[in-house]
């Protein structure tokens, strides 16, 4: 029955959301900008008075951009060096005109295909203080807008330990699936951190076979963890996936060492995939915007040829600390701050845990309280695919310190 109930909301809201779209374009002679046939080389971005960044909608099977008849933005060209093309200057104020027109204050108007700027929009980092409880550095990742900050992403990344706590973004409902899918993935990237080390070089299955071989003591024992041509390594585990981000310069901008953690791709392409696809879905399908926190937690731990535990790392310090830890658990807390709920989903990072003991699951599941995520992901105790449970938002924050502290019923 609470299924049904889920499936007929989803049916009605979509009803809704047509409803409202149409209603918004009958009622708009402003700019429509198709996305899909007019966009330039380089877009810019378009920012309101509120200093947001207009995302697109889909419309029929196109991204379009709407604004009203005299809606004010700024057609911003953001990074160093970087300029609208036919202007040379990076913010451009200007106006929608009835025919889908941008004017300028000058009074040169332009079409939105005109609006290119000289290259792809670039983000920047600024640290704002400490996060997690106090080890890690919040790393706020975002554009320049003049003499202001857009943030497009929080990270709360340990420089000591070169761990990464948690990350923060948002998923917008209404633009949800109006991503640019058409964009390339770009390499990760490490900026000034991680001092000494080649982070990228440390992701390759050959460097993680022989840090495992060196934990485990044998070389043949780290081949039946790591092996070649299956999904069978630690992948550069997105935290705030690029998939939650609406253009190609956003979707970009998540590609940082900081925003990672490594994480076997049997759970990366498995369970977790389906868990951020159906929190965009649930976004999309209930037109809401949700606040979006991705962490880890604990060391994930393989057996070495005494059949002893081992904490796996990527790399090691002089002093022969552990760096760049492989997490046990990725989790992902869900909160719709309209409704002021919460639902927070936990991932055991480890195919070769079996069984999987109630030691192992770390605050009581009630994902059979949650349709939307017994809906998307099908196989939750299948090990391999990455065992998944669900808990409150308080009961995670019991298990994981640095986890949001909100006392908050179930996002269901």
């Amino acid at each position: 029955m609470r299924l049904l109930r889920f499936a007929l909301l989803v049916i009605f809201s979509q009803l809704n959301v047509g409803l409202a779209y149409s209603l918004q374009r009958t009622n708009k002679a402003g700019c429509a900008f198709n996305l899909d046939t007019s966009s330039p080389a380089f877009p810019p971005h378009l920012i309101d008075e509120n200093k947001k960044i207009i995302l697109p909608v889909i419309e029929g099977t196109s991204r379009i951009i709407n604004l009203s008849e005299g809606q004010q933005v700024t057609i911003s060209c953001l990074g160093t060096g970087n300029v609208m093309q036919a202007t040379n200057l990076q913010l451009n104020p200007a106006t929608c005109t009835a025919s889908s027109n941008l004017q300028l204050a000058d009074g040169t108007v332009y079409s939105y295909a005109q609006t290119g700027c000289l290259k792809q929009n670039k983000e920047v980092l600024i640290e704002q203080g400490t996060c997690a409880n106090g080890p890690g550095t919040f790393i706020r990742n975002g554009w320049q807008f003049g003499a202001d900050f857009i943030p497009l992403f929080d990270m709360c990344h340990d420089k000591n330990l070169a761990l990464n706590y948690y990350t923060i973004d948002t998923v917008f409902g209404r633009s949800a699936n109006a991503d640019d899918k058409e964009n390339s993935r770009p390499s990760f990237r490490q900026s000034t951190y991680y001092p000494g080390l080649s982070v990228d070089t440390l992701y390759t299955q050959a460097e993680q076979t022989k840090t495992i071989a060196m934990i485990v003591g044998s070389e043949a024992l780290a081949g039946q963890y790591i092996v070649p041509n299956s999904e069978y390594y630690l992948s550069r585990g997105h935290m705030a996936p690029d998939g939650d981000f609406i253009d190609a310069a956003s979707q970009d901008a998540s590609y940082y060492f900081m925003n990672a953690a490594p994480q076997f791709q049997t759970f990366n392409n498995g369970n977790w995939k389906w868990l951020e696809i159906g929190v965009r879905n649930t976004a999309l399908a209930r037109q809401l915007d949700l606040t979006i926190y991705t962490g880890t937690f604990s060391v994930m731990t393989l057996a070495d040829i005494n059949g002893v535990q081992q904490e796996i790392y990527l790399a090691f310090d002089a002093n022969n600390n552990g760096l760049i830890p492989a997490p046990k658990y990725f989790w992902k807390l869900i909160h719709d701050p309209i409704s002021n709920t919460a639902t927070a989903v936990i991932g055991i990072n480890n195919p070769y845990l079996n069984p999987v003991t109630p030691n192992d699951i770390i605050c009581p599941d009630v994902c059979d309280q949650i349709p939307w995520v017994t809906s998307a992901i099908s196989q939750l105790t299948n090990i391999a695919k990455g065992y998944t449970f669900c808990c409150t938002a308080a009961e995670l924050h019991k298990a994981v310190s640095f986890a949001p502290n909100l006392d908050l019923p179930l996002f269901i």
